[in-house]
């Protein structure tokens, strides 16, 4: 079935293509398609396989196509040229080589490649987005399309949550990478309309949001979320107070307070009245066992390799993982330890620096711009970053297809306003005067 969805998503991308140049006025659709095809989780994501291992225990299971990544192929090949390049390709190079270098050590090479074409899939939605949305409609298409996805996965865990299930990961693989998912696109639509944006479908995918992340029992999105929230409403008066953000962000503030109980709730009956800030001993096994991968080899052991290396050798056993198939078939809970000890040193320090120099020239950007038109929402997606890397420590999710997804999303949106800053300070180049023909005839005759 994988591989009809595969050469379906390929016969679409002509239709796509035709679509984009015949009616070029409905841009701003396919960028909303897009930002809700994101959110596409497990359950109804319409990934082709080529090459599609389901029981391997990685992040990553195959080499596969998606109608996002037909959408994002097509945009690209339809935009309009645009001066100047999209900063951040030098820290995405040196990841990528880290990636493909860790198939030299790795077990399974085969499984090492996956991971290397998950991240070129990231690439072309990084130029997709990042090659257009400086553009102020279509970048509110793509967060309304953020918006929608929302919906989506909140009506899911309203659906699961009827049902008895304590933690809801609507359409996700894991409630955790749910969580991660929706921390971040929760500050991008806030700081949209910090920014000033009246979209109802942004504001439903704030509310979807809460909804999510109240039913969802991750403690990590539970306090980044509401942090986050926080830290953008002071940033954002600090750049600029306005009357509409006062009333934003008093909305905002009325919201977190109802939100607030569900969530407890929601974590009281996961820990089943117990102290909901203790730390499983679980997750310390993990954390011994990759420390102990990463010692014995400091090149790694290959990219998505993690779960097979750590039972084969016995790290896992060694470190006290339990022998449950939850516990042995999932990787490290931190994911700057999973990069290093299946990439490397190289790998985790290139990862690391792929996250926070976007997240710091965007905060840098929000500040030293302030009349930027999309200055807010460049803000917003610097503090997701920033707190994603905080949330890394604790989680391996930015390794899935989704979390990578909307972080790329972020760095777009960063570097897309960067590069449209550039240009906007540059003056415009001359045109080349015209070459005249040199007329021989007319010149008189050499004796």
């Amino acid at each position: 079935m994988t591989l009809v969805i595969f050469f379906l998503v390929l016969l679409s991308f002509p239709l796509i293509l035709g679509l984009l140049k015949s009616y070029p006025h409905r841009r701003v659709w396919a960028f909303t398609v897009l930002g809700a095809l994101l959110f596409l989780g497990d359950e109804i994501r319409l990934e082709g396989f080529i090459i599609g291992w389901p029981g391997w225990f990685g992040t990553v299971r195959g080499i596969a196509i998606s109608p996002a990544d037909a959408l994002a192929l097509a945009l690209v090949m339809t935009r309009r040229p645009v001066r100047g390049n999209l900063p951040f390709w030098g820290v995405f190079a040196v990841y990528a080589v880290a990636l493909t270098v860790s198939m030299m050590p790795a077990s399974v090479p085969m499984a090492s490649v996956f991971a290397v074409w998950q991240f070129a899939r990231m690439l072309l939605l990084f130029s997709a987005i990042g090659g257009e949305c400086f553009r102020p409609d279509l970048r509110q298409g793509l967060l309304n399309g953020c918006g929608l996805g929302l919906m989506v996965q909140a009506g899911f865990v309203i659906w699961q949550k009827l049902h008895g299930v304590v933690q809801a990961p609507g359409t996700m693989a894991h409630q955790n990478i749910l969580g991660m998912l929706t921390e971040v696109s929760l500050l991008l639509l806030l700081a949209s309309l910090l920014s000033g944006s009246r979209s109802k479908l942004q504001m439903a995918g704030i509310v979807a949001a809460l909804i999510i992340i109240a039913g969802g029992g991750s403690r990590g999105a539970l306090v980044l979320a509401g942090s986050g929230v926080v830290i953008l409403m002071i940033l954002s008066l600090a750049r600029r107070v306005t009357p509409t953000k006062m009333t934003i962000i008093g909305a905002g503030v009325l919201a977190l307070a109802v939100a607030a109980p569900f969530s407890l709730m929601t974590l009281n009956h996961r820990f089943g009245g117990k102290s909901v800030i203790t730390q499983e001993d679980e997750r310390n096994s993990f954390e011994k066992a990759a420390k102990a991968m990463a010692a014995n080899h400091p090149f790694g052991v290959g990219a998505n390799q993690f779960v097979l290396v750590s039972n084969r050798d016995g790290y896992a056993a060694r470190a006290g993982v339990p022998w449950q198939v939850n516990d042995r078939s999932m990787p490290v809970h931190n994911a700057y330890l999973l990069a290093r000890a299946e990439t490397g040193l190289f790998g985790e320090l290139a990862f690391i620096l792929m996250l926070v120099l976007p997240a710091v020239r965007g905060l840098w950007f929000a500040f030293t711009n302030k009349r930027s038109p999309g200055g807010e929402i460049v803000l917003g997606a610097g503090v997701a970053m920033a707190l994603n890397v905080v949330h890394n420590n604790f989680e391996f999710a930015a390794f899935t297809y989704n979390v990578l997804a909307l972080l790329m999303v972020c760095m777009a949106l960063i570097g897309g306003e960067i590069r449209a800053a550039r240009n906007a300070g540059r003056p415009a180049p001359k045109p080349k005067a015209p070459v005249r023909p040199i007329n021989t005839m007319s010149r008189p005759a050499v004796s």
